[in-house]
């Protein structure tokens, strides 16, 4: 047995023999129908009136089936609309789908069949209508929210990234005959690279290089510890007497452990580096940092040896204290290993040639060096880049 239609449908129709079969047709399929023959009344019904499908014909005089069409066709509950016309015309199918019809029945309907599969017909393609629509909307909501979050993730990064460069010491900055400038290239708003360098008490000057695993957040928030750590142990010189601060491998060993202690999942290649600016003499060491410290002097440039573990790995690391003595018109330049991306090199031999190369032709400041690898127009780098030179004037 075939199931009752039962909508509400508004026909808008001549009252004659046509009207009176339709009429019938659609009561026998169990639709509720409400018949008008003006206009006006029934523009007033499809607003105010529970309609579920609307039968228009097209063959109203004065053009009002298709005025009517068009009025309901802009109602933003896009019911159904099912146009009926007495002429078998090609030209008034387009019209009426043109003006908003969702389909088109020929009058006298073949069979009782044929209106319900009409009315089947709009129907779902008014359901698939709405639901696109809907979907459209969620999907605009969800893009509306997602462009709000990336709009506060990029002010926090910006904010962050303002923050960092905050902590950075001043470039270029002279230290008792010693010249220190530096150079971070971010990937992201926020570094993982980072450098420092302070004047410890009268006769000693500090630095460091530290190059944090991966990118982002999490990596520049090791680079605020590592900062924080420098600063507590150049108070606690200053203030309590304790020589951490002046030995290079002590001050990688507490970074260890203390990054080890906070579980974070992070490691770092590092290079500490003080100054004795009685004897010119330059106490180091190295954690895994990648390229070594590049030391020139007198048109020739090498790297420095001894090499340790990265910090943040092993707990049972080991670090050691190197000393060299650092000549008059020495330049010490250090990198982070995002220096490598940009060589234009096949190998890391080739790659390491090619720096002290660079180097041994007397390159004195991170802005130098900048122009030398075009840094400056590099795009989007690969990965985060930070260099410091150290020169004795």
């Amino acid at each position: 047995m075939t199931r009752p239609l039962h909508h509400r449908l508004l026909l808008v129709q001549h009252r004659d023999d046509l009207h009176r079969q339709l009429r019938e047709a659609l009561e026998a399929l169990g639709v509720i129908v409400l018949s008008i023959d003006d206009s006006t009344e029934a523009l007033r019904c499809f607003r105010e009136d529970d309609i579920d499908i609307v039968m228009i014909d097209i063959d109203l005089p004065d053009c009002q089936g298709i005025t009517l069409l068009d009025d309901m066709a802009a109602d933003p509950r896009e019911l159904p609309l099912i146009c009926v016309s007495r002429r078998e015309s090609l030209a008034d199918v387009l019209s009426a789908v043109r003006h908003g019809a969702t389909d088109y029945l020929m009058l006298p309907p073949e069979s009782a069949d044929v209106i319900r599969h009409a009315i089947n017909r709009a129907v779902e393609r008014c359901e698939l209508k709405r639901e696109n629509l809907a979907y459209r909307h969620k999907l605009e909501a969800a893009n509306r929210e997602l462009l709000e979050s990336l709009t506060h993730l990029q002010q926090d990064q910006q904010a962050g990234k303002h923050v960092q460069q905050l902590l950075l010491p001043d470039t270029p900055k002279d230290i008792e005959g010693y010249q220190f400038c530096h150079f971070i290239l971010p990937s992201l708003y926020l570094s993982g690279d980072f450098v420092d360098y302070f004047l410890v008490g009268d006769d000693r000057a500090v630095f460091f290089v530290a190059d944090v695993s991966g990118h982002g957040a999490s990596s520049a928030f090791v680079t605020v510890f590592l900062k924080n750590l420098f600063a507590r142990k150049r108070s606690d010189y200053l203030h309590r007497g304790s020589t951490a601060i002046l030995s290079p491998a002590k001050m990688l060993a507490i970074a260890n452990r203390e990054l080890l202690e906070m579980g974070i999942g992070k490691h770092v290649t590092m290079c500490v580096g003080v100054f004795d600016l009685n004897c010119d003499q330059l106490c180091y060491a190295v954690a895994g940092h990648l390229p070594a410290p590049v030391l020139a002097c007198d048109g020739q440039a090498e790297f420095l040896p001894e090499h340790d573990m990265p910090v943040g790995l092993f707990s049972d690391a080991a670090f050691t204290d190197h000393m060299i003595c650092f000549p008059s018109g020495a330049v010490l330049t250090l990198f982070s290993d995002g220096i490598l991306e940009v060589l234009q090199r096949d190998s890391l031999k080739e790659k390491e040639e090619a720096l002290l190369a660079l180097l041994s032709a007397g390159q004195r400041s991170s802005s130098e060096l900048v122009t030398a690898f075009d840094l400056n127009n590099i795009g989007d780098a690969p990965d985060d880049i930070a260099i410091l030179v150290i020169s004795r004037l």
